[in-house]
């Protein structure tokens, strides 16, 4: 065989296993199964697999927001209860050392079952535990956070109840010269005006939008710089599929907000340092935050009032699944209110409270919950979840 044609057959099939390799590495990292697999059945089987009777209230509840995609929740049910636990193995550590943003999410899960009881034909009455937030105790054990007790009643079927399956969190970056109504902005607000310990505060002109971004972009850059905090938050990050499918939980590259040629390219390549991750996240969260014409905040009076929280959570979940209706994005983006807890923890001064206060321009509520919203350039992806049986004891 002649020298050339054998280079070029040489080089051909190191072509072939090339390309053999990027393709199984391809198939094997989930860029060619995005939204696919058991870790997103739940959204899946929504419309064709309907559990008989209370159940229905917990398999709605699993597709509530939850912080860091967590799903810190356990449900215990009967025919005529659902009783919700707070799963405290499933924290966020120093992310979240009063346990505030856990117990917001358990309010989304609350919301959503509401919402399907309502939709089941059931009357409900709702008791929310009393407490007050302190963080996690030795030996951490399921909590009782709520019981739904149920009675026959008349269907009741909301828009809010059939955007449960489309509301997903889109953290890409948003298009900052659509503007987002003056009345949907005023209903928004208007959904917090039944609960006195609720106020929503909205943010859409200058300095104050600047302001909370500056604001936002710093709380990034101090939770990157506090290494139990980001080693916290890591802990979430679902890195490669196969995690991704047996946890069925936390935060994957696939529902980051960024295109899918970027994603399968990420996918595929060989896994970054976790200073170019952290770095990343700032670079985007400056991004998105610059590109958004909308932020918020849900406050509270007491931030460690337990029920105010979970109450908050409801308010936040309806919010969402409100946005979602009208084909609006939105992101939760709690940086700020997390420095609250990290500093109140460390005992350091309230920095990042005090810039809060100032910011709404009343001492009197506490920002609990932070987020951006507006007309996203891409379509939110589903976050895993994890199924009905694995969440009821």
């Amino acid at each position: 065989m002649k020298k050339r044609t054998f280079l070029k057959l040489m080089s051909a099939s190191t072509v072939t296993v090339l390309v053999s390799g990027t393709v199984w590495r391809a198939y094997d990292q989930g860029v060619f199964s995005t939204g696919i697999g058991p870790a997103y059945e739940p959204w899946q089987t929504w419309r064709t697999d309907e559990p008989s009777g209370a159940l229905a209230l917990v398999r709605a509840a699993i597709l509530a927001a939850s912080p860091h995609n967590t799903q810190p929740w356990l449900f215990q049910v009967t025919e005529s209860q659902v009783k919700l636990y707070a799963d405290t193995q499933r924290h966020l550590g120093s992310m979240d050392p009063y346990l505030r943003e856990m117990y917001i999410g358990l309010g989304c899960a609350i919301e959503n079952m509401i919402l399907t009881a309502q939709a089941k034909g059931y009357k409900y009455q709702l008791t929310l535990a009393p407490g007050i937030l302190t963080g996690l105790l030795p030996n951490p054990k399921p909590l009782l956070v709520a019981t739904l007790k149920l009675s026959s009643g008349q269907v009741f079927t909301t828009d809010l109840y059939n955007a449960i399956p489309d509301r997903h969190t889109n953290r890409a970056t948003y298009d900052f010269k659509r503007l987002v109504e003056p009345k949907t902005l005023k209903i928004l607000q208007a959904l917090a005006k039944d609960d006195p310990d609720l106020k929503v505060f909205l943010f859409t002109k200058e300095p104050e939008r600047q302001t909370f971004a500056e604001g936002t972009l710093q709380a990034t850059e101090a939770i990157v710089a506090d290494s139990n905090m980001i080693h916290d938050s890591d802990k979430w990050f679902r890195s490669n599929w196969q995690e991704l499918q047996k946890h069925r939980s936390g935060v994957h590259i696939d529902a980051s907000g960024i295109p899918a040629t970027v994603r399968a390219v990420a996918k595929i390549s060989p896994p970054i340092s976790q200073q170019t991750a952290h770095q990343a996240w700032v670079n985007a969260t400056k991004t998105t935050l610059a590109s958004t014409p909308v932020f918020g905040l849900i406050a509270v009076r007491d931030l460690y009032d337990q029920p105010q929280s979970l109450r908050a959570g409801q308010l936040w979940q309806r919010m969402h699944l409100l946005v979602t209706q009208q084909e609006l994005a939105a992101q939760p983006i709690n940086q700020l209110p997390e420095m609250v807890d990290r500093e109140r923890q460390l005992g350091k001064a309230p920095r990042t409270a005090n810039f809060l206060a100032k910011l709404i321009g009343d001492s009197i509520w506490k920002p609990t919950f932070a987020f951006r919203l507006g007309y996203s350039t891409l379509q939110g992806l589903a976050s895993a979840r994890r199924s009905v049986e694995d969440v009821v004891v």
